[in-house]
């Protein structure tokens, strides 16, 4: 298991590690809100984790990469589920919705309410199960 969590926290480094510091940089900009904080913005892309990572703070930081190169301001989360980093090994994939917010629109820091909230397993109990 502790070799399972050191790939998966490699794989993260090298990921963001092929990241520009300015793209690095958008990425924290995108402001995480509520989707009653975005009326009057205007809608871009739903967004998507491209699969599973050890952490959501690893999957949170993935999906406002990929608002901040649709040219975002902020992110709406709306979904969160488990899948297989590994066979036995379960990681995080979120989901949300990227706007455009003019200034004066919109919040100015992050709203720790629109972040979901969710306890993840790190193992998957079907997996564990050994059938003789």
């Amino acid at each position: 298991m502790k070799k399972a969590l050191s790939i998966a926290a490699c794989c993260a480094f090298v990921l963001t590690g092929c990241m520009s510091a300015q793209e690095q940089e958008a990425a924290n900009k995108i402001i995480t809100a509520l989707p009653t904080e975005v009326e009057g913005c205007t809608f871009i892309a739903d967004v998507d984790n491209n699969g599973p990572f050890s952490t959501v703070p690893m999957a949170r930081f993935n999906l406002k990469h990929q608002a901040a190169q649709l040219g975002a301001t902020h992110l709406v989360e709306k979904y969160a589920y488990t899948a297989h980093i590994t066979y036995r090994l379960l990681g995080v994939v979120l989901s949300g919705r990227a706007y455009k917010c003019p200034l004066g629109k919109g919040p100015i820091v992050n709203n720790e309410a629109g972040k979901l909230q969710y306890d993840f397993p790190m193992t998957d109990p079907e997996q564990d199960i050994i059938h003789d």
